[in-house]
Parts: C-alpha cells; structure tokens; sequence
C-alpha cells in the first residue's frame, strides 16, 4: 500500500505548543512535498460573531496565529494556504480536514477562555482522529526525523500506519524501529503452547513491515517484546532514541485475526498514554476504512 500525503493541515492558537507544532509542520511539508494549510477558530458561532465584542479579539488573534505560520512558510519555500472560521475549534478543525491529509497539532495549548484550545483539540481529535494525525509536545522544538519508531500490532501492520511510517522514514531518510508486542496479560495466562503461537505471530508482523520497508528501500531494525502495550511503546522510544513514534487506531485488524483487548486491537487506549507520556511527537493514523468513512 502506497500513502501518499496530498496536504498538511495544522491547527494553530498561536501558543508556544502550537508554534512548536508549526515546526513540524512546516518540515513535514518540505521533505513531503505538500502544501501547508494552516486553520484557526475563534470559538464563537457565526451568530455570536456578529454581536460579541469580545469575538473581535479572538478574531484577531486567529488572524495573527495563521498569518504568522504562513510567514514562516513563505521563507522556508512551502506552500502555504490559511483559514480562520467561527465555531468551536474541533469543529472548525475537524471541517477542515479531509482524505489524504496528514493534521498536525500542538499537545498543549491555551490561550484564553473560550477560543482555540489546542490541547482540548487533541484530546477530542485523537480519540477518534479523521486523519493521520500528529501531535507535538511542547519540549519536540527539533523536527529532525531520524528514527522513526512504529507499534506494528495488527491495526497498524493492515492499515495505513505502516505505510505512512515507511513513507516519512523514507523521505526523512530516517531508520524504521518497529515493535511487535505480546500482551502480557495474554502472555499470563496462556498455555506454553498459545504463547509460542502469540510470539510467532508478533515475530510475523514484525518481518511483514520489515520486509514492506526493504521494498521502499527504508533501513530498518525492529523487535519483539512482551507487557503492557503502551509502557512497551514508550520504553521502545527511549531504547531506540525515535524522533517520532507511529501508532495505528481503530477497526478489528480483520476478521481471521486473533481478538486482542480492546486497547491493543484498537490501539485507542495505548495511543492516548503514548501522547500523554511521549517526549517525541505521536502520529495517530485512524485505519483507512475509518479515514475513508469521515
């Protein structure tokens, strides 16, 4: 399966995080070679926005986040669009967004009761992402990709995180570090015999993204663990020292597949703590029948 990025959409308040985020941003679209479409919301309906007086503040201040990315653009060569609406910031997010766009958002952020939250945006978004998307602690100030870390669990070895992965190591010319895991709490309970069957499935996965990434020419090492899925993922970033981590959510991972906990078949569950602990940006890729749906 072939990814292709067609657009990078970020979300901006105008805060430290989200100027961090700008940053990643505007060097996904250089090395992907796609335009930047920047987006802003005054947290206020088009209705309120034609009385409240305080409306013209946030207005402004949407205005001077946008601008100021699309500055920044136009002196790195990107191309580069921007859009300030009215509404509640997911929504205004969540509109602007379509397929074939990879969204990119501050993990903090705050800038005033009412107006663009970015980390309330992530929270909603992430739970249920309507495209790729990735999101940047405050402290990821340095977009330099050189290790990219993937959880190559059933959602993302079928779906299109896999692919978006390879597609950013190979155009970052970074190393691919995938990790199969075997649940631990699945790894307590079985027989001998099913936790052979369990480590031989994690070790399959593990050489179908290898094997996937030496077709695109992507280097690339990878292992096998057993435990908790998201403790794993994170001891996994520190070990391989990843820039950026790749996770897979939503769907079953199909129907002849073995039906793993709901946090590690949907990856939901463990993609929320890696954001959460994570000092590197997490991209959170929603399956393409998901993606597609939206």
């Amino acid at each position: 399966m072939t990814v292709i990025v067609e657009r990078v959409v970020l979300a901006t308040d105008g805060s430290e995080p989200a100027r961090t985020a700008a940053t990643h941003a505007l060097f996904l679209a250089r090395v992907l070679d796609a335009p930047l479409h920047v987006v802003s919301a005054t947290g206020t309906s088009s209705a309120a926005a034609e009385t409240a007086e305080p409306s013209v503040s946030a207005a402004f201040e949407a205005e001077e986040a946008v601008s100021a990315v699309v500055r920044r653009a136009l002196l790195a060569d990107v191309r580069a669009t921007s859009e300030v609406a009215d509404g509640p910031a997911a929504t205004v997010v969540e509109r602007a967004v379509g397929e074939g766009d990879l969204l990119v958002l501050g993990r903090r952020g705050q800038t005033g009761s009412g107006r663009f939250l970015v980390g309330s945006v992530a929270e909603r978004l992430l739970g249920a992402p309507p495209v790729p998307t990735l999101a940047v602690p405050a402290a990821a100030t340095d977009p330099d990709y050189r290790t990219v870390a993937l959880l190559a669990d059933g959602e993302s070895s079928s779906g299109s995180a896999a692919p978006l992965a390879r597609r950013i190591a190979a155009a970052t010319r970074a190393t691919l570090q995938p990790l199969a895991i075997v649940d631990g709490r699945d790894a307590a309970i079985a027989s001998p015999e099913t936790l052979r069957a369990l480590e031989a499935e994690a070790r399959t996965r593990l050489n179908d993204v290898v094997a996937a990434a030496a077709r695109d020419a992507v280097e690339s090492g990878g292992t096998v663990r057993t435990g908790e899925p998201a403790a794993e993922l994170l001891a996994h970033v520190e070990r391989v020292g990843a820039d950026v981590v790749v996770v897979g959510v939503g769907g079953s991972g199909g129907e002849n597949r073995r039906p793993w906990p709901t946090e590690h078949r949907a990856g939901g569950v463990v993609a929320s703590r890696v954001v959460r602990h994570a000092e590197v940006p997490v991209l959170v890729v929603p399956s393409v029948s998901d993606s597609v749906k939206r």
